[in-house]
């Protein structure tokens, strides 16, 4: 029988290579932690691991519009909330006005506070959030609100509502239209006035000495405008938190495939490395000594 020295030295070196190059991988994984970090350990493995991550960092990102949304909805609902505070007193203020034993004096002292109450409620309407843009402005940057000379309050912002994207196909409201928050309070029909406006016609009446009777009902109707729109923020945070809730299981889900695909099984790792070490000394063993066997040696 004829012997390939050639050959078994070949299939021989082959073999411990193999086996060197096992080593080394699972030396790697054990060291980085990962069983994958190149795309030839595993090309489709690699690339649904791949999918994966590009799926957590858009989870992220709605993690983070989401804490953005949240912020600004918080800042809406506090000046909308020291809105209707303003808007109660000066109810509360305009139902005193139009007491008919007040004197003149006494009517001018009452328009004072509204005049003051109305300032508040303008710089409320103007807010700007961390970044300095506007609450009330729609798409605009500058301030939504504008005093003239004559007291008249002007809107300066769009009627357009900035929305957020907190889920795959899923977008909630964030930014309200100064137009749609103050300039629109339904008063009769199909009619409606500014806030700014009603509230200006009470102070202009109490400062005349005038009772201020069609105000009182106008302010009850901008109040509950108000209310709606306070409720409306309410409604858009709920939609928030379900977004949350949703987006924390998603999250959770691909953190827990991400692993399964990339992290290492340390305790199956070690035990393997420990195989093959044991083999690869073996193989070495073997082949230095069948190497130096004199007949092999003859036969060679």
């Amino acid at each position: 029988m004829q012997i390939s020295t050639n050959a078994y030295f070949r299939s021989q070196t082959e073999n411990i290579q193999d086996l060197k190059t096992q080593t080394v991988k699972l030396q790697e994984q054990i060291a980085t932690g990962k069983q994958l970090n190149i795309a030839s350990d595993d090309p489709v493995a690699f690339s649904d691991l791949a999918m994966l991550k590009a799926r957590d960092a858009r989870l992220q990102q709605y993690g983070r519009n989401i804490d953005v949304a949240r912020q600004k909805l918080t800042l809406e609902e506090t000046a909308l909330s020291q809105s209707t505070n303003i808007l109660t007193r000066i109810h509360e203020l305009s139902i005193q006005g139009a007491n008919d034993t007040l004197s003149k004096v006494d009517r001018q002292l009452i328009a004072t506070e509204v005049r003051g109450l109305s300032d508040t409620l303008f710089g409320l309407a103007n807010t700007l959030d961390a970044n300095g843009l506007p609450i009330f402005g729609g798409f605009q940057s500058g301030l939504p609100f504008e005093k003239s000379d004559s007291g008249a309050v002007i809107y300066h912002g769009d009627s357009f509502e900035v929305e957020q994207a907190v889920g795959d196909h899923e977008r909630v409201t964030v930014g309200f239209s100064g137009h749609n928050v103050f300039d629109r309070v339904p008063i009769s029909g199909s009619s409606s006035k500014s806030v700014f406006e009603i509230v200006k016609a009470i102070g202009d009446a109490l400062q005349n000495g005038d009772s201020p009777m069609t105000g009182k009902n106008e302010i009850a109707a901008a109040l509950d405008h108000i209310l709606g729109q306070q409720a409306l923020v309410g409604a858009r945070v709920s939609t928030l938190d379900a977004a949350q809730e949703k987006l924390d299981s998603s999250k959770t889900a691909t953190t827990a495939q991400i692993s399964i695909l990339e992290d290492t099984d340390m305790e199956k790792a070690i035990s393997q490395l420990k195989q093959k070490l044991t083999t690869l000394d073996a193989a070495q063993a073997s082949f230095v000594k069948i190497a130096d066997l004199s007949l092999f040696n003859y036969l060679r």
